[in-house]
């Protein structure tokens, strides 16, 4: 097992860097690969940049350079399910994009059945006896999130909840889930809500990204602890 994990920025990834035992640094595509080990698996790291083409550049390097087994995302998403706050936590189960047509997808390559991308079962599983065996502050969530190269404040939150009612709303989730179904990587991804339709704003996601994106790495070393006793 070899796990490539993305962040789409610095504060998103690199206090999970930092925990990386014998990294090797890999420049490639004018972005930095932490190679390393942590809790005896191997893992692939680094901040991607954020938007959807810049994700899936990262994820289809971390296939074909690194040869990993599996993909993570983690970091910080806007919350669009009115029950969550700022520092909760979404795990995937399905994510689409909500600004591409649906026949692009399923009429066009890759020939999908819908329009969304499943994230892996097995991970899921995973993640939820993380969960059971791990006391976290936030409240954790699994469901659907959607992506768009668009910061949702307002303008069209209306119009995303009528068609995918989703939980929140990122700028990468899907591109990287659309690499990996293509490459047939397993996948998952785990966003920190940093606003709310409450608070929201750029403002509200710059005050909040360094402290809410620490609750996506703590379930993700949780996860990769869950991994190690098995794999």
């Amino acid at each position: 097992m070899k796990i490539g994990i993305i962040g789409p920025t610095e504060n998103e990834i690199m206090p999970f860097v930092k925990s990386i035992s014998d990294v090797k640094i890999v420049s490639t595509a004018m972005l930095k690969f932490y190679n390393g080990v942590y809790k005896n698996i191997n893992v692939v790291a680094l901040y991607c940049g954020v938007c959807k083409v810049n994700a899936a550049i990262a994820t289809q390097i971390l296939i074909d350079k690194f040869s990993v087994s599996h993909i993570i995302v983690v970091g910080v998403a806007g919350g669009i399910d009115k029950t969550l706050k700022i520092g909760d936590t979404v795990i995937a189960t399905e994510i689409a994009y909500h600004d591409v047509d649906d026949g692009i997808l399923t009429e066009y390559h890759p020939w999908m059945e819908s329009i969304y991308f499943k994230s892996e079962a097995i991970l899921i599983h995973y993640c939820k006896k993380a969960l059971k065996q791990n006391k976290f502050e936030q409240t954790v969530s699994f469901g659907k999130i959607v992506t768009g190269e668009s910061f949702i404040i307002q303008n069209g939150r209306e119009e995303i909840i009528l068609k995918y009612n989703p939980l929140c709303v990122d700028m990468e989730t899907a591109s990287i889930a659309h690499v990996c179904y293509v490459n047939e990587i397993p996948f998952l991804a785990i966003r920190s809500i940093t606003d709310t339709e409450e608070e929201c704003g750029i403002e509200a996601f710059e005050e909040n990204c360094v402290d809410v994106s620490l609750n996506s790495i703590k379930i993700l070393k949780a996860l990769l602890e869950q991994l190690s006793y098995t794999f």
